[in-house]
């Protein structure tokens, strides 16, 4: 199991991407970024890019979405992919994206302090 690899996809399937299922655990953003881009909370999978395996990369395109950060979204179906700091070597890649079950659990919830009065933080 040392190699075991979840699997996730965007809606069309243009983009398919590999993470390894030994990644830490979800992070769910409360920023306003996110609350603006997703329509709500936005939950992550930080892994490096050297052990992603992405099918269809071309497809992602990619935007300056605030001073440290870029984020990608399938160019065909327009979810949102992940997003990447500027100059660094991992990904957050959208944990809803993930194919059948996961094992992960939300270990982290960022920006708590920026969320919206209408939902209560999920439980970390």
């Amino acid at each position: 199991m040392a190699n075991a690899m979840l699997e996730a996809r965007c809606h069309c399937g243009a983009v398919r991407i590999s993470l390894p299922a030994g990644t830490a655990g979800v992070l769910a953003c409360h920023c306003d970024d996110c609350q603006r881009l997703h329509g709500n909370f936005n939950a992550f999978l930080a892994a490096a890019r050297t052990d992603l395996v992405v099918e269809g990369e071309a497809a992602i395109h990619w935007y300056q979405s605030s001073a440290e950060a870029e984020r990608g979204f399938c160019g065909t179906c327009g979810a949102r992919v992940a997003k990447r700091v500027n100059g660094g070597s991992r990904w957050l890649v959208s944990a809803g994206l993930l194919t059948g079950p996961s094992g992960m659990h939300i270990i982290r919830n960022l920006w708590a302090e920026s969320k919206p009065d209408w939902y209560d933080l999920p439980p970390a």
